[in-house]
C-alpha cells in the first residue's frame, strides 16, 4: 500500500510540544497520557523523545532532562543553534498542565485522522493499480477502518486503585437492572450461567451433531423474543436453512411437530404450509439479523458488527448477542499463515476483545476434533481444546454439548440379544436428552445442564416443560 507524503498528513506540532512539556512540568500528568504511544506522535523527534520518557517513567517515575541525557545525545540538532536538550528546555517553558486530558484526546484523534488519510490514498493507490488483487485491498480498508473505529470508542481510565473498584462494584449493585445479563430463555442454564453476560466471550463446542446449532439458534430466538439485538454471523449454514431450523422451533407442538428437513424437500402440506407462513408473520420483527457470507475475517465481523450496533440502535434495540458459526471458518490474517494453533488464538482474543469493545455478549460455536471418540466416556473436557489456541483461555464460559442418543443409534448389536435390548431401552430414556457440560465459567459453578431436545425440529427446551 502506498502512502500519503509525510508533509500532507494532519498534525498539531504544538499539541505535541504541550504533552511533552506537561510531563516535564509535572512527571505525574504521564498517568493522563497512558494510552498514547509514539506512533500517535507526528514529529519522528516527538516519537522519540515520547518513547524515552515512557521508559524512564516505568523505571523510575522520573523525567527531566538529566534522566533523558542517553536519547538526547543520539538525536539530531532540531533546528540550526537548537539542540536536542535546548529544546527540552524550551518544551519546559510552554508546558500546559491545565487541561491533560484533553491534550490527551486532541493528539489521540489527529493520529486516527492520519491513519485514515494513509488508508485512503493506500485504498485509492491500489484501485488504480489494474494489477492489484480487488479483494485484497477491499479486506486491507475494512481492517484498517475498523482499527480506527475502534481506537476512537470512548475510554475511561483503565486503572483503578481497590478502594475505587469497591465503590464502583457496590454502586452497581444498587443500580443493576439486569440489563448486563442476557436471557438464553433456557432457565436451567440462565441459573448456572446467569445468562449470556454482556463483554462476555463464550465458546460452545462439540463434535458434529452433538447439538450445538440447535441450541444456540433455538436460545438466540428466545434472546430477541425478550427484544434483545441478535446477529448472527452463519459461515457454515445458509440463512434460508436457519431459516427454516427457526421457524420449526417457533412453531413447535409435540403434538405435530414440523421437521425442518421436511420443508427444505419441499414436502410441507398445506396445513403446515400455513402454520408457517402465520408463525413468519407473527415474529417478523424480532431484532435478529443473520449473516450468511463465508469466509469472513474476524476484522469483517468486528465492523460489520459495529455497523449493526448502530442500525439496531436507530430502530430502538441495543445489540446485545453475536453468534458465529462456527469459529473454524472464521478467515485468519497472514501473521501466522500455516500455524493453525495460532490462527485459532488470534481469532479467539479478537472476538473476546470485539465482547468488551461493544460490550455485547459474544458466543462462537466450536468443532471438536475426533479425540473424543476413541474414549470410552465420550463426554468432551477442557483437554479436548488444547489444540485450539487459547480458547480456554480466552473464553470466560465454555460449555460442551454432548448427546448420548446420537452413539447409542449407532450402535450394532445382534438383532433380538440383551444387549440390543439394553441399548433401546437406554435409546429411549434419551432420545430427546441434550447435556450442556459447563466445563470453565469464570462467575459461577461448573456443572451439567439436561435440557430436552427434538433435533429434527431444533426445539430445545428445559426438561421440566
Amino acid at each position: 500500500m502506498l502512502h500519503a507524503p509525510i508533509s500532507e498528513l494532519p498534525h498539531d506540532i504544538e499539541t505535541e510540544q504541550a504533552i511533552l512539556g506537561a510531563v516535564l512540568v509535572k512527571n505525574d500528568a504521564m498517568t493522563a497520557f497512558e494510552s498514547l504511544a509514539p506512533g500517535d506522535f507526528f514529529d519522528p523527534i516527538h516519537q522519540d523523545i515520547w518513547h524515552a520518557m515512557q521508559q524512564q517513567w516505568a523505571k523510575v517515575r522520573a523525567i527531566n532532562a538529566v534522566s533523558l541525557r542517553a536519547i538526547l545525545q543520539e538525536l539530531p540538532d532540531i533546528a540550526d543553534n537548537v539542540s536536542p536538550a535546548e529544546y527540552i528546555r524550551r518544551l519546559v517553558s510552554i508546558g500546559d498542565t491545565s487541561n491533560l486530558h484533553a491534550l490527551a484526546e486532541a493528539q489521540r484523534e489527529m493520529a486516527q485522522r492520519r491513519s485514515l488519510c494513509k488508508t485512503a490514498i493506500g485504498l485509492d493507490a491500489c484501485g488504480r493499480n489494474l494489477s492489484a488483487d480487488v479483494r485484497f485491498a477491499a479486506g486491507y480498508a475494512v481492517e484498517e477502518l475498523d482499527e480506527v473505529l475502534s481506537a476512537t470508542r470512548t475510554r475511561g481510565p483503565t486503572r483503578k486503585r481497590a478502594g475505587e473498584a469497591f465503590v464502583e462494584m457496590l454502586g452497581s449493585l444498587k443500580s443493576d437492572d439486569g440489563s448486563s445479563r442476557i436471557a438464553s430463555g433456557l432457565t436451567s442454564l440462565d441459573n448456572v450461567t446467569g445468562g449470556w453476560r454482556r463483554q462476555q466471550f463464550a465458546i460452545l463446542a462439540g463434535r458434529p451433531s452433538m447439538g450445538k446449532s440447535t441450541v444456540v439458534t433455538s436460545a438466540m430466538l428466545r434472546t430477541a423474543r425478550a427484544g434483545v439485538g441478535v446477529l448472527m454471523f452463519s459461515l457454515e449454514m445458509p440463512h434460508h436453512a436457519l431459516a427454516a431450523r427457526c421457524l420449526s422451533d417457533l412453531s413447535y407442538s409435540a403434538n405435530r411437530p414440523i421437521h425442518y428437513a421436511a420443508a427444505l424437500a419441499g414436502h410441507l402440506s398445506e396445513h403446515d404450509e400455513r402454520l408457517w407462513a402465520e408463525t413468519a408473520a407473527r415474529f417478523e420483527t424480532l431484532p435478529l439479523v443473520v449473516d450468511d457470507q463465508r469466509g469472513l475475517t474476524v476484522a469483517e465481523i468486528a465492523a460489520r458488527t459495529r455497523a449493526e450496533a448502530q442500525r439496531m440502535e436507530r430502530d430502538g434495540h441495543k445489540l446485545g448477542l453475536v453468534v458465529v458459526d462456527h469459529l473454524g471458518l472464521v478467515r485468519p490474517s497472514e501473521r501466522y499463515a500455516g500455524n493453525k494453533v495460532q490462527e485459532v488464538g488470534e481469532i479467539s482474543d479478537a472476538l473476546a476483545t470485539l465482547a468488551k469493545d461493544q460490550d455485547v455478549s459474544v458466543l462462537a460455536l466450536h468443532q471438536l476434533n475426533r479425540g473424543t471418540e476413541a474414549r470410552e466416556n465420550k463426554r468432551p473436557t477442557l483437554a479436548d481444546l488444547r489444540n485450539s489456541g487459547d480458547l480456554e483461555q480466552d473464553a470466560d464460559l465454555v460449555i460442551f454439548a454432548y448427546r448420548e442418543a446420537y452413539y447409542l443409534e449407532r450402535t450394532k448389536c445382534d438383532v433380538g440379544s440383551q444387549m440390543e435390548l439394553q441399548r433401546q431401552t437406554e435409546l429411549e430414556a434419551c432420545r430427546n436428552t441434550l447435556e450442556l457440560l459447563i466445563a470453565k465459567n469464570r462467575n459461577g459453578p461448573t456443572t451439567t445442564v439436561t435440557l430436552f431436545c427434538d433435533m429434527a425440529c431444533n426445539a430445545v427446551r428445559d426438561l421440566a416443560r
